[in-house]
């Protein structure tokens, strides 16, 4: 796709042939383009679509039909139109597809293709955001060029038309894009391909190939990366459609005899870590605890720092660089101000900063609660901890359960912490980290998100599935807790 790294005020690349070919395929297999149909090829570039559209119909021996492409680098244009002259059907329009009329682009089309300029919010020009921000229905948030493509597109679609766009996945579940995926519900979104991460040279992507039939909503087939193939009703409240993907592809997988259970049926809680909203107050090096504070400081870990330990190992809770300073009780209860005097005069020195937070501001919380109130009777139990966003799903335990884990690190609490041990060498095998490659959703760089709701669903041996009401209390944990450090 086209990436803002590129060239910044237009993020261009250009698509493989073959990716071209195959998007071409996809577009006319279902219903072959006749010579009167129209195609916009909404930012052309040098006309690689237009290639594909070429070559697609003259394998079938078939009249190509007319072609628009819209393209607002001049000098492309000029490449576009040097290539495609003696063609009397294909015509190439210079401007800027985003804010041209119906008018301007010819009419209503029958078919739409585009690989769009992946411009990302960072990069586009203030004036430009409030220009899309009062066009487009899915410009909120931190949107991307690219959804706006997708909108205009539609809007270019005569009724029963059909678009093929190759983009960034992300718009499957980056809430910048909840607004989109409300809009594409409102028609068939007849199939998403994940295609692999290389296709396009020098960068590594994350691609997705979307078909959009402009008809009412129907089942979308959703092809993931490892070939598996699934049909679905895709979610119309804006919800993630990968996390929606995922959790039913899960539920249909054939699975072994012996693997009957899912790591939530062990589980007391499977979450992300605690979100202060000022970890720079709540949170400092633990060499520099003021004294009379000790009672309220609990040792802290974030992504990074877990790095600092081995993959399957009790973490020496010695080494933990930081403290959490925690105005809650065991329980969870926020502790009154009278109950924690020296803890609020020492957050008093913030307080202005901490009122300033949203939740505050808005009634929802005591200025010096956390953004999110901590569930501390499952936190501080023996746990398993991982990264949110890793290049390797990694594993690693807290045999005590003193750590109270930060945002960017996930945490496990089992119903029975006896098989942590067994846990921690299913979780850390070869197996589980192929699967988890195949369902977890991809961040930057080639990183993985190890989101709970795919660990949920992770089947487990039955060795370590239990009964559900098998809930061994933190009191009887000292034989346990000796044996996992020693071993």
């Amino acid at each position: 796709m086209r990436r803002a790294n590129v060239k910044d005020d237009e993020g261009k690349i250009t698509t493989p042939f073959d990716i071209a070919l195959h998007m071409v395929d996809k577009l006319f297999e279902k219903r072959a383009p006749s010579p009167l149909s129209k195609v916009l090829d909404a930012g052309c570039g040098s006309g690689v679509f237009i290639e594909a559209m070429l070559s697609w119909c003259e394998q079938r021996g078939i009249e190509p039909p007319k072609i628009i492409g819209v393209e607002i680098d001049p000098c492309l244009v000029d490449r576009a139109r040097d290539k495609f002259y003696v063609m009397g059907k294909i015509e190439i329009v210079q401007g800027d597809f985003l804010i041209m009329d119906e008018q301007e682009l010819g009419g209503k089309f029958d078919y739409v293709i585009s690989n769009p300029p992946y411009i990302s919010y960072e990069k586009m020009d203030i004036s430009k955001r409030k220009l899309y921000r009062r066009i487009f229905k899915v410009a909120t948030g931190r949107f991307d060029t690219y959804m706006l493509f997708f909108e205009k597109a539609l809007e270019m679609l005569r009724p029963g038309g059909r678009l093929a766009f190759i983009t960034p996945e992300k718009y499957l579940y980056v809430i910048s894009a909840r607004n989109l995926r409300k809009l594409l519900t409102q028609y068939h979104v007849e199939e998403i391909e994940l295609m692999r991460e290389n296709i396009f040279k020098g960068v590594l992507a994350y691609p997705a190939i979307t078909i959009v039939n402009k008809l009412p909503p129907a089942k979308t087939c959703i092809i993931f990366r490892n070939g598996r193939a699934i049909e679905l009703n895709l979610p119309r409240d804006g919800s993630s459609w990968l996390a929606k993907a995922q959790i039913h592809d899960l539920k249909n997988t054939a699975m072994p005899q012996e693997l009957r259970y899912k790591l939530e049926d062990i589980a007391v809680r499977i979450s992300a870590g605690v979100a202060t909203g000022r970890d720079g107050i709540f949170i400092i090096p633990k060499r520099r605890l003021p004294k009379g504070l000790e009672a309220y400081a609990y040792p802290t870990i974030s992504g990074s720092e877990l790095a600092m330990f081995k993959p399957g190992e009790a973490i020496d809770y010695d080494r933990l660089p930081h403290v959490i300073l925690v105005p809650y009780s065991r329980d969870g209860e926020l502790l009154g101000e009278d109950e924690a005097k020296p803890l609020i005069a020492y957050l008093s020195r913030w307080r202005s900063e901490l009122e300033s937070r949203y939740v505050v501001r808005t009634g929802k919380k005591r200025w010096y609660a956390f953004h999110e109130d901590p569930p501390l009777k499952d936190i501080l139990r023996p746990k398993i901890l991982w990264r949110d966003i890793a290049r390797e799903p990694e594993f690693y335990i807290d045999a005590e359960g003193r750590i109270i884990p930060r945002h960017t690190v996930y945490y496990l609490v089992p119903k029975n912490p006896a098989i942590i041990s067994k846990l921690i060498k299913y979780l850390n095998s070869d197996g589980v980290k192929r699967w988890l490659k195949a369902y977890c959703q991809r961040a930057a760089n080639g990183y993985l998100r190890l989101q709970s709701h795919v660990l949920k669903a992770l089947y487990i041996p039955d060795e370590l599935s239990l009964d559900e009401n098998s809930i061994v209390e933190p009191g009887g944990l000292d034989r346990w807790i000796r044996a996992v450090k020693m071993s």
